[in-house]
């Protein structure tokens, strides 16, 4: 049941940065934040929030940045006084094309979390790759090629 307390959490993981904003009943913000990649997050040092080899063809986000940027914006938003114990839904979106792969085993690690804890930290062993190919990625366009050949063309 919908309380007039109740909240709504919404997140937009997008290729440079993540934003939040928490709205009551009559849509009105009470919490906004953002995590600015680059700016925020310069451990990973990305550049509009990716990595790019020499030749521009592998282009990848580290996908712990991902996760650490959640942290930072729920612990930013917990610190202005956001209430997450009203929080009734949360919605998301993110980024096209941007490919996460966990590890085998990882859901166990999803089972045992600890809300004391930063996910960054507890998720850590969990993805099978460090880095999560993103939409402007090239690289395995030999590959495309290739498949189409075999099939008869791109159509």
């Amino acid at each position: 049941m919908i309380s007039p307390d109740s909240t709504y959490l919404g997140v937009d993981f997008s290729t440079q940065q993540l934003k939040g904003v928490i709205i009551n009943n009559n849509l009105q913000i009470l919490h906004e934040t953002q995590v600015q990649f680059d700016a925020d997050l310069p451990e990973f040092r990305t550049h509009g929030g990716v990595v790019a080899t020499e030749d521009g063809h592998t282009i990848t986000a580290p996908t712990l940045l991902w996760v650490k940027a959640l942290d930072l914006l729920l612990d930013q938003m917990k610190l202005a006084g956001a209430d997450y114990m009203n929080i009734t839904a949360i919605s998301g979106t993110a980024q096209q094309h941007g490919s996460v792969y966990w590890q085998r085993g990882a859901q166990h690690t999803l089972q045992s979390l600890e809300a004391s804890k930063f996910l960054h930290e507890q998720l850590a062993r969990s993805f099978s790759t460090p880095n999560s190919p993103v939409w402007m990625d090239s690289s395995t366009t030999t590959q495309c090629r290739q498949l189409e050949q075999a099939v008869g063309g791109a159509q």
